[in-house]
């Protein structure tokens, strides 16, 4: 959750504005990914210990397969992105 969190805010920093990422865009990837394998991760966890967060976690990991699809700075990369934090919120919530 950290890294995507760390990501979420990025993303929102350049969106804005206020970063400019250009010189440093791998950061962005490497923090996707960095989420992706902990989600995934996360999830296996959640499987194996039969936790009511897996359902929320394999919402997240659905997301996380369609968001590269979305081109960014769209209103669909921004609404992928904030599914994926209101997932990962009830995931918390469930844990």
């Amino acid at each position: 959750m950290a890294f995507f969190a760390a990501n979420f805010v990025l993303g929102i920093l350049v969106q804005l504005r206020v970063v400019d990422s250009s010189p440093f865009k791998w950061l962005h990837h490497a923090l996707f990914f960095a989420a992706f394998v902990s989600a995934g991760a996360a999830t296996l966890g959640a499987l194996v210990g039969g936790e009511a967060r897996l359902w929320p976690l394999l919402g997240v990991l659905g997301v996380f397969s369609v968001l590269p699809r979305v081109r960014a700075g769209t209103p669909g990369h921004a609404g992928l992105a904030s599914a994926a934090l209101v997932l990962y919120a009830a995931g918390f919530a469930l844990s």
